[in-house]
């Protein structure tokens, strides 16, 4: 009869798992392609509207493409499944698979995540995944939703550990209905930062941040290195990965070198890199792929690789 892992031992198979989004280099390079509703309004915007069966081909198409120049690619089971079952994703390359409900960009004021009524770790675990997501909207001046999300990290981290799988938390500072512009800009960089500095004890094992440095402010650059600095001492001992927030790949290379010179492990972006490449046309997805989003990742894989903090060795035994 074979004995249930101990701590210690479940412990060492999350970190194995975490160690595979990093590739042979522990640097995280990877594509978060588990867009749901915001997928919808990219193409929308463009005056295309896809049906299910339809999104789930143009993800086939842009994994296909992409997902080998990566060390790790971000999936959904709704619009994924095409991908996952097709085999687009290499083997070698690391799955993370989100378990929030969408509608969270427009749920107002003091958001609150909701999981997905069915699926969870477990039903991530037999995809083959190597880690779960989790995005919380997240306001740290706001007692209320901000414990309440604090609550659903503590829970969602617990479930994840119970099947072996790593969670990676994503908090997204938003703005009040109330808040000027100017006033959001003013706090932000705070907010990513004490988002950071809350939920990192919570036993999540990869933190996917916003560049703290809000791209409206003035004299952006000034003290840019600074902000991530100060996001780093609020991650301490835990990994931490830049997230895209739809920037053009040339200003996103210049925040991966900023984030990985203060310790950032990589990035995980969106539709900053794939967006040109949704068509109607899976033909031109592919292409505008091939041709754009493809050369614009591997820009962006370079320079995390030249400057980023390898994912502990500890992770990576």
């Amino acid at each position: 009869m074979t004995a249930a892992p101990t701590g210690a031992a479940s412990a060492v198979g999350r970190q194995r798992r975490l160690a595979r989004l990093g590739g042979v280099k522990g640097v995280i390079a990877g594509i978060a392609l588990d867009h749901r509703d915001s997928l919808r309004v990219l193409l929308e915007r463009r005056r295309v509207t896809l049906a299910i069966p339809e999104l789930r081909a143009v993800k086939l198409a842009l994994a296909r493409t992409l997902a080998p120049l990566a060390t790790a690619i971000m999936l959904d089971d709704e619009l994924g499944q095409a991908a996952l079952e097709a085999g687009a994703v290499p083997a070698s390359v690391g799955l993370i698979m989100p378990l929030e409900a969408q509608g969270y960009e427009t749920a107002g004021d003091g958001r609150v995540t909701t999981l997905l009524p069915d699926f969870g770790p477990s039903d991530a675990l037999r995809y083959g995944a190597d880690a779960c997501k989790l995005l919380v909207p997240y306001r740290a001046d706001d007692a209320r939703s901000a414990a309440q999300q604090d609550e659903l990290v503590r829970s969602t981290v617990a479930a994840c550990h119970d099947v072996g799988l790593p969670l990676v938390v994503e908090p997204v500072v938003y703005r009040w209905s109330s808040e000027s512009a100017d006033g959001f800009v003013g706090v932000y960089s705070g907010l990513v930062v004490e988002a950071a500095t809350r939920l990192r004890p919570l036993g999540v094992d990869l933190l996917k941040l916003p560049f703290p440095v809000h791209e409206g402010s003035p004299g952006e650059e000034v003290g840019a290195l600074e902000a991530c600095r100060a996001l780093a001492a609020a991650c301490r001992d835990t990994p931490w990965v830049l997230l895209g927030a739809g920037v053009d790949p040339a200003t996103f290379v210049g925040q991966i070198r900023l984030a990985g010179s203060a310790g950032a492990s990589g990035f995980l972006v969106g539709r900053g890199i794939w967006g040109p490449a949704l068509a109607s046309d899976l033909q031109e997805v592919e292409r505008l792929a091939a041709t754009i989003s493809g050369p614009a990742f591997e820009r962006c894989r370079a320079a995390a690789e030249a400057t980023a903090r390898p994912l502990p060795v500890a992770a990576r035994l």
